[in-house]
């Protein structure tokens, strides 16, 4: 047992100061996205247990308002204390991990009956067993973390792309390959990527038509689609979308709605932090890790790029859906850092 009796009591105080923080006060100045339908049962009438808002619905109306937030407590504890054990941090790494829960848009969205709940909790399973594989406790993933996998791909599929990809990375690294043939690898495979996107060309257009009318025009922060009107706009306004999706408000909404500062200033944190962390672990004294180099491609990246088409066109939506993958992002991300330096400090060479 690697968490500490004090470091789970602090985690369970974060996270009920953040729901009743979320119920008294934060929803006093915005909504809480769909948390008041799911409570009342809204999306019922659906049934449809294909539907996740039906599925959401469900468990409202069954555990009541009380039992809804009790175990979406549970849930989130349970997902982040399960990575923490897979992770072993030192005690440095540890305040930082709890730097990152105070973060108000992740405290909030993850302490209430949401989706982001159960990303969040299937997320930390996915990326406990990416760290069982990098570490060689595991060949393949536990019943428990395929669970995790199952939940995480039904809930937000595109966002489980980046622990598919990862495995296998990380499979094909464990089979003994030379360095070389690994970058060789890397570049073939974003070779690929690219060819099939000019391939589907008019498909991801069609899909870049259809992703902003999911967002309410009449909602003061949603951004007027000034950034794909033509077939190829997804692809150039990527460089500067990605971060824009990423961060959330930008300065001038900030600005314009100081309410939205705190999540701006928190976005340019974890923005630092993911760039930081990256270079960390995949450069160190000139060497090049090409196993973490490749994890920042197909972990990272790849998780960035899904939640671009959908935290482009409103900052809220880009906070709110940010918060079910951010901690286990930062917390892979450092882990794999961690391991960077301390191989290259005790190998022979480093």
């Amino acid at each position: 047992m690697y968490t500490s009796r004090q470091q789970l009591s602090g985690i369970c105080l974060i996270k009920i100061a953040y729901a009743f923080f979320a119920v008294l006060v934060f929803a006093r100045f915005t909504s809480l996205g769909d948390t008041g339908d799911y409570l009342n049962g809204e999306y019922l009438e659906r049934n449809n247990l294909a539907s996740t808002a039906y599925l959401m619905s469900l468990i409202g109306a069954a555990l009541g308002n009380i039992g809804s937030y009790v175990f979406s407590l549970i849930l989130s504890v349970w997902g982040m204390v399960y990575l923490l054990e897979k992770a072993e941090f030192s005690s440095g790494n540890i305040r930082l991990v709890f730097v990152l829960m105070l973060l108000p848009s992740f405290g909030v969205w993850t302490s209430i009956l949401s989706k982001e709940v159960f990303v969040l909790f299937s997320f930390c399973l996915c990326t406990g067993g990416l760290i069982d594989l990098l570490s060689q406790r595991r060949v393949f993933f536990s019943l428990f973390q395929l669970l995790g996998l199952a939940l995480l791909t039904f809930m937000k599929p595109h966002y489980s792309v980046c622990i598919y990809l990862s495995a296998l990375a990380i499979t094909i690294f464990r089979m003994g390959f030379r360095r070389e043939i690994l970058l060789a690898l890397l570049t073939i495979a974003l070779l690929c990527t690219v060819a099939v996107a000019i391939h589907y060309m008019d498909l991801i257009y069609e899909y870049t038509q259809i992703i902003p009318l999911h967002f309410s025009a009449n909602s003061s922060s949603t951004r007027t689609n000034d950034f794909w009107l033509n077939e190829y706009d997804f692809f150039t306004y990527l460089p500067a979308g990605l971060p824009v999706s990423f961060i959330g408000p930008t300065l001038f909404e900030a600005l314009a709605a100081p309410k939205m500062l705190p999540f701006f200033l928190e976005g340019i944190f974890l923005a630092g932090f993911v760039v930081f962390q990256c270079a960390r672990a995949a450069f160190h004294r000139g060497y090049i890790n090409v196993l973490s180099l490749t994890l920042v491609f197909t972990f990272t990246f790849a998780l960035l790029i899904a939640h671009y088409p959908f935290g482009l066109f409103n900052p809220g939506s880009a906070v709110r859906y940010r918060s079910g993958f951010i901690f286990p992002m930062c917390l892979f991300i450092l882990y794999i850092a961690e391991e960077n330096r301390r191989l290259l400090h005790t190998s022979p060479a480093g």
